[in-house]
């Protein structure tokens, strides 16, 4: 896995997951066999063939085992809130496929998500919502951002909404995953890493890490090797 700001790449094989959704939209690619991707509106996909899941869209994929190189992007990326007229998973075409599937590394990564979403209209999102989350330290509160960036709570509500789907909370929870996933890097301890995220403990890590990415940090993160992109 690489973490960069507001993307992800990842190549793992598919692990006991449940049906869940995340600010993130999401970008999987079968490698070595096909796969299904489950929830509302279910679709198979064929070996080297790869589906867009926006934003929010409740899904789960399967069979376990199976091999998926996986984008997540979100507008923290560029600080750009792309991708907003999408509202069903849908089929890249083939040479999207094709050169996701040559991706050699994560610089390649970040490279294919700005030219994929290149092709796509989007909007800038509020700069001091931006800078505020960047700035901001684990665990900080929906109104203590608010204050940092000089908002109301109410208008913060706002921006986030428009700009990222999800109210401060969710979002800030989002952003606490993150760090927590960037804490393994460093350390293999769940304690440790639920701590950089600021999570209360290793059991509201794990509550979290389900209802985002529908695992849990052993079944999930475990012998992954994580590195960092600028």
């Amino acid at each position: 896995m690489t973490l960069g700001m507001g993307w992800a790449w990842l190549d793992a094989r598919i692990g006991d997951n449940r049906a869940h959704h995340h600010v993130a939209h999401q970008i999987s690619l079968a490698r070595d066999h096909e796969c299904e991707i489950g929830g509302p509106s279910p679709l198979r996909l064929s070996q080297g063939e790869a589906v867009l899941i926006p934003a929010g869209t409740i899904h789960c994929l399967a069979p376990v085992g199976t091999a998926v190189r996986t984008i997540y992007v979100d507008p923290m990326f560029r600080g750009t809130n792309s991708l907003t007229a999408q509202t069903a998973c849908t089929r890249l075409s083939c040479d999207d496929a094709s050169a996701l599937l040559a991706i050699q590394d994560g610089k390649q990564a970040r490279q294919w998500i700005a030219d994929f979403l290149g092709l796509i209209g989007s909007r800038k999102i509020d700069k001091r919502l931006r800078a505020g989350l960047a700035e901001s330290e684990p665990g900080t509160s929906p109104t203590a951002l608010a204050g940092l960036i000089g908002l109301s709570p109410a208008r913060l509500r706002e921006i986030a909404i428009r700009d990222f789907g999800v109210p401060p909370s969710k979002l800030l929870q989002w952003l606490q995953l993150q760090r927590a996933i960037n804490a393994l890097r460093q350390s293999r301890n769940l304690a440790d890493a639920a701590a950089a995220g600021g999570f209360s403990d290793q059991a509201h890590f794990t509550r979290r890490l389900v209802e985002w990415f529908g695992v849990t940090p052993a079944s999930g993160l475990n012998g992954l090797d994580i590195s960092v992109s600028d």
